[in-house]
């Protein structure tokens, strides 16, 4: 059966795709791996392992999280996908009673290397080229398999100006040239989905959104794919 592979973090989970959307990118069923509060870095990682695990998909769709996410395996639960990797980002503290996490850790030694991590990046290029270098290296992957996909940024709002002057983002080339990755410095899915609300000075712009602007977004994409060539055979 043909599938179509989401993968991204709470706005991947809550997103349901209509059975349009399914069709219309050539698949019959869909397999959303989401998971909420994770990075790219999970992204990549169970992508590729759920691939290993099932085999081909005919689809993959990335909706890109918050760069700035990362993970530790530092749970005690062996999911048949994530392992023992758990998620790490800026904002909230880490709950000491949390039932996911290894009795061995210290929760006050874990704060402190997050505390440090966050405080020891002087600027959002760490962030940005690490993501840049996860997204050719995912594309690349998928590509070698001969499966097709779209990414697009969900949260970030890329915008050039935060790395205008920086070296080492030659890399960046990759990206723009490839038809599948909906260009990142003009186009965030939680905006888009954002300004489809009537009244949205109301609605949060990191909203969870609902279904009726989850199928704007999805008449977006298929538009989007629709006019690119590369799904074209």
């Amino acid at each position: 059966m043909n599938t179509l592979l989401l993968n991204g973090c709470s706005f991947g989970e809550c997103w349901t795709p209509t059975n349009n959307f399914i069709k219309s990118l050539g698949c019959e069923e869909a397999v959303n791996i989401s998971k909420i509060a994770t990075s790219l870095q999970r992204t990549c990682r169970s992508t590729v392992e759920w691939i290993a695990q099932n085999g081909n998909p005919a689809f993959v769709v990335i909706p890109i999280t918050f760069v700035h996410r990362w993970e530790l395996a530092i749970s005690k639960n062996e999911d048949p996908i994530d392992g023992s990797w758990y998620p790490m980002q800026i904002a909230g503290l880490i709950n000491p009673d949390d039932i996911q996490l290894n009795t061995n850790i210290d929760v006050e030694k874990l704060e402190e290397l997050k505390s440090l991590y966050y405080g020891s990046i002087p600027t959002i290029k760490t962030f940005w080229d690490k993501a840049f270098t996860e997204i050719i290296l995912l594309a690349s992957f998928l590509e070698q398999r001969n499966i097709k996909y779209l990414f697009l940024d969900m949260c970030n709002e890329f915008d050039r100006i935060h790395i205008k002057g920086y070296s080492g983002f030659e890399k960046l080339k990759l990206i723009e040239q490839n038809r599948n990755i909906v260009d990142l410095f003009s186009f965030c899915g939680n905006r888009y989905m954002w300004n489809t609300i009537k009244n949205n000075k109301d609605v949060d712009f990191n909203t969870h959104h609902a279904p009726e602007q989850y199928q704007e977004l999805e008449k977006y994409l298929l538009n989007y794919v629709e006019n690119n060539t590369y799904n074209k055979n």
